[in-house]
């Protein structure tokens, strides 16, 4: 009976430390998923960023040259002449003549 009752007790106390082993296993995969969601939002976070500051450079090249295609540009020399050219030519195909 004394058997019994010492198996009994080991069987408890291995049960007990089991019981705490799962305990600290929960608490060592809760805090491994934590820590690898703070490592995950803190890359999303880079990501972000680096993508708005591609996109802010973007942006900003893009409104620069659009800038500097809406401005006037002086006419050369023989700009003038040559849109003439192309005015009458375009006028001669347009009204049937000789361009």
């Amino acid at each position: 009976m004394a058997r019994v009752l010492a198996a009994e007790a080991a069987a408890r106390e291995s049960v007990a430390l089991a019981h705490a082993e799962a305990g600290h296993i929960g608490e060592r995969s809760r805090a491994a998923v934590r820590a690898l969601a703070e490592r995950t939002e803190h890359r999303v976070r880079r990501w972000r960023a680096a993508f708005e500051r591609a996109a802010d450079a973007e942006v900003a090249a893009l409104q620069a040259q659009a800038e500097n295609l809406s401005r006037p540009t002086e006419l050369g020399s023989d700009d003038g002449f040559r849109i003439a050219q192309a005015v009458a030519r375009l006028a001669a195909l347009l009204t049937g003549g000789v361009p």
